[in-house]
């Protein structure tokens, strides 16, 4: 596994189960729009985009990586640039297309496989992850700059997605560190901001990964009442 493993890449990797596979519940709703966040912020590194007045702009719209390449073709049609919660929701028909990409190339550097499941009617591909030394060594170097503290743009950015990810708990099994590791976070996020544009990017995806989140509790709490 040469290739370097991407922002959204791992954060989808933590959202699958370690031992049964499949995304956890907890982060299952607002998975698909914290991946689309994840890949805006590696446009942004790439310097293929940045962000202006809460709207995203186009620098270079070619990419070698083919899921980039996608969006920036995407991206490049209107003939003003929108903002970013505007492409958030644009997106929506893209983000299963996403998701099987970003799989993919998981499957590509043998860090998942994807296993065929049928119920009834219903046929689905269930992640199961096959490198765990892989997923042990990034679960312990996110736990290191928590509480350790990190001045990495990149590093911040996977800090700010934990949360609204879902992931807290997969990440911070014991409830006091948990604890901990929440207030940790916030402090970090104060005293290490990345810039303003991409904070303003980080909680868009925040945000509409929330909203996601609520409304399929609210839909569930309905739906068993």
């Amino acid at each position: 596994m040469n290739e370097p493993i991407r922002l959204s890449e791992k954060l989808y990797l933590l959202g699958i189960h370690p031992k049964k596979g499949g995304i956890i519940s907890a982060s299952y709703s607002a998975m698909d729009y914290i991946l689309l966040g994840a890949i805006f912020l590696e446009l942004y590194l790439n310097k293929n985009i940045r962000f202006e007045g809460r709207r995203i702009i186009i620098q270079d719209a070619s990419s070698k990586i083919p899921l980039h390449q996608y969006l920036l073709e995407k991206m490049s049609k209107p003939n003003r640039p929108l903002k970013i919660s505007r492409w958030m929701n644009k997106l929506y028909f893209s983000l299963k297309y996403i998701r099987n990409e970003i799989r993919q190339e998981l499957v590509k550097k043998r860090i998942i496989s994807l296993q065929s499941r049928r119920f009834l009617f219903f046929r689905w591909q269930k992640p199961v992850i096959v490198n765990k030394q892989f997923i042990y060594h990034l679960v312990s170097d996110i736990e290191n700059h928590v509480f350790k503290g990190t001045s990495d743009e990149e590093e911040i950015m996977m800090l700010s997605m934990i949360k609204p990810a879902g992931l807290l708990k997969r990440i911070f099994k014991n409830k006091e560190r948990r604890k901990q590791a929440k207030k940790k976070l916030n402090l970090l996020m104060v005293e290490n901001q990345v810039s303003i544009a991409v904070a303003d990017a980080i909680s868009a995806a925040q945000a509409v990964a929330a909203s996601i989140a609520i409304s399929s509790a609210t839909s569930a709490a309905v739906t068993s009442s």
